[in-house]
């Protein structure tokens, strides 16, 4: 028996050698199953129930809108079979706003914000039959490119404008992204309804802008109903 031989037990105790074995068994198996990743590319268009958190009080009011619409890119890749894990990202324009009491004793005014954002969300999920099982968890970066009000005199008359960003407003704008929905596939093409929660970490503007002693937080969320056109790049 030569030295290495004596030596391999004391370099290599049993435990180690069953964990390296294990290990390389795992590896072996996720690099020689079948690939079966897919590639989608697809639109998106939603209804927007859009509103604002305020910690005063409850009279911001939520607005809707149909201004929503997304360029997707989504991968499912091949681990287990692709059954469970995938990505999606893309580019997305919504308008997002909310409505305040004014001048008018009936009549709310109304913010509008158009947003630039890009979604990064991890999509799980089960596929059966000709459908997939959505569940979508992740974040996004954006920046509130422009705003406009509608604001109503004392007397009713409605006056538009655009609104004026200054040094105590926030224009980046972030976030997490949660929700799911449900896939139905015409290969090559996939048609996805969802639901999903937006709410922005990043506020509207500085605490500090209407006093210096009384702080307003103020950070917008979203409820998006979707409808989703994909198109399979491949098998």
């Amino acid at each position: 028996m030569n030295s290495f031989t004596m030596t391999l037990p004391l370099l290599f105790p049993q435990k180690r050698k069953n964990k390296l074995l294990n290990l390389f068994f795992l590896l072996s198996m996720l690099t020689t199953m079948p690939v079966q990743a897919q590639h989608l590319i697809g639109v998106r268009s939603g209804y927007n129930i859009s509103g604002i958190d305020f910690q005063r009080n409850d009279m911001p009011k939520s607005i809707s809108t149909l201004k929503n619409i997304s360029l997707l890119y989504t991968y499912y890749h091949p681990l287990w079979n692709g059954h469970f894990f995938g990505l999606q990202t893309g580019v997305s324009f919504m308008e997002q706003g909310f409505s305040e009491p004014g001048s008018h004793p009936e009549l709310y005014d109304i913010t509008r914000y158009q947003v630039f954002t890009i979604p990064v969300v991890s999509q799980f999920h089960v596929d059966f039959w000709k459908m997939r099982l959505l569940l979508n968890l992740g974040a996004f970066g954006g920046y509130r490119l422009s705003a406009n009000q509608s604001i109503y005199t004392a007397t009713g008359e409605k006056i538009e404008k655009d609104y004026i960003f200054d040094c105590y407003d926030t224009r980046p704008d972030y976030g997490f992204i949660g929700g799911g929905g449900l896939a139905y596939r015409i290969k090559p093409f996939e048609i996805q309804f969802e639901c999903n929660y937006q709410y922005s970490l990043s506020m509207l503007y500085s605490p500090k802008k209407y006093s210096n002693t009384s702080y307003i937080y103020v950070y917008p969320r979203q409820l998006i109903f979707s409808l989703s056109l994909f198109f399979q790049l491949s098998k």
